[in-house]
């Protein structure tokens, strides 16, 4: 069966959509392709306002309706993106079982038994032609769990099918980063988030430097992390915290990072900041990482940041960091790829969650199923 995955992650930049062929017999796994469409300004910029707290919505504006009209906005990104997969690929929609959808995360509070990715399923699955399973992470988060990371088990799946079953780790550099540990058959895998990435670089990037993102670490490269503006940062309780546990825009928010600025040193240059976040991700990734692990592979659109992968390998040596792309999987696919395998499972009645990652009660089938008129 063939499978799509589209995913937008906490870095709130576009869609990426893949496509996986799953043996039903088997379970052996080929990646088919993927592709991807950046959000229009304006919807990246509503986007990032509702993750805000509180978002600041104009005055003359009703927020429920500007959060509805995103939401509608964001689901047709989503399956102009899935169609556009499928043109590039010379399938058509009846070749394909399912659609996995993530959404996008506008707030993240397992610790208050909710968790929201703003998408509408009937209308993707209606749009594309194309049974739609979304809302991956309330099932886990009902079952007292985090709801996040969800991606684990899918990296533990790909994983065995490539023969690797131990002393190996996957690291996903998104907004955030999250690490899937396996360790054998005989210990479950574990896993969590471990703090900030791509969120504040970029957010920094655009507030001093008015681009997108710090491309290859350039800026960061050009300056030396403050050590009281870390120890700051390293204050928040979240790093403090052992695993199950996941994070968000939530917790590391605007009014945070400024806090922290003003606390320390506000005449800092402001690549010296730069400098200074990308070395509190690798702090962050460096006290997550458990002894034993030999071999990470890097994913997410910060593994093609080179300043903070040769950082890491500095302060983790002599654990070996390696690309994805090794095991047959592009960077930027890997996380629309893993919601399209939480799809097929979905449908087969299969358990998605990773009870030793999210701290979820017991395994349970994720997602709720739309099925296209």
């Amino acid at each position: 069966m063939i499978a799509l995955g589209a995913m937008s992650g906490t870095s709130t930049d576009g869609v990426d959509v893949a496509a996986i062929q799953v043996n039903s017999k088997t379970s052996a796994m080929r990646f088919v392709g993927a592709t991807s469409l950046e959000f229009p300004p304006k919807l990246r910029q509503t986007l990032l306002m509702l993750q805000q707290l509180p978002p600041q919505f104009d005055s003359h504006s009703d927020p429920l309706s500007v959060m509805l009209e995103a939401r509608h906005e964001l689901t047709l990104l989503y399956a102009q993106c899935a169609r556009q997969l499928l043109a590039e690929l010379g399938l058509e929609a009846s070749d394909v079982q399912v659609l996995g959808a993530h959404g996008q995360t506008l707030r993240h509070r397992p610790e208050l038994g909710y968790t929201y990715q703003m998408l509408d399923g009937a209308l993707l699955a209606n749009s594309v032609g194309i049974h739609v399973a979304n809302d991956f992470r309330s099932a886990d988060v009902a079952l007292a769990g985090q709801g996040a990371p969800l991606v684990p088990a899918f990296h533990q799946a790909w994983l065995n099918g490539k023969g690797i079953h131990d002393r190996t780790a996957v690291l996903n550099l998104g907004g955030f980063s999250n690490l899937t540990v396996l360790n054998g058959a005989v210990q479950p895998l574990t896993g969590g988030d471990c703090g900030p990435a791509n969120c504040l670089m970029d957010m920094w990037a655009q507030r001093m430097f008015q681009i997108p993102m710090d491309i290859d670490g350039e800026i960061a490269s050009m300056g030396n992390p403050s050590l009281d503006l870390l120890n700051c940062f390293w204050q928040h309780p979240f790093f403090s915290q052992e695993w199950p546990k996941s994070t968000g825009r939530d917790a590391f928010n605007l009014q945070w990072f400024d806090s922290c600025l003003a606390k320390t040193d506000r005449n800092l240059p402001a690549e010296d900041v730069m400098a200074t976040l990308l070395t509190l991700t690798v702090k962050s990734i460096q006290a997550s990482l458990p002894p034993g692990v030999e071999q990470v592979f890097v994913c997410g659109g910060g593994a093609k940041n080179s300043t903070l992968v040769s950082q890491l390998r500095f302060d983790c040596a002599p654990v070996d960091f390696l690309p994805i792309e090794n095991l047959g999987l592009p960077t930027q696919a890997v996380e629309a790829a893993a919601f399209a395998w939480l799809a097929q499972q979905r449908v087969v009645g299969l358990p998605g969650n990773c009870p030793s990652v999210t701290g979820a009660r017991k395994a349970a089938v994720l997602g709720a199923l739309y099925l296209a008129g």
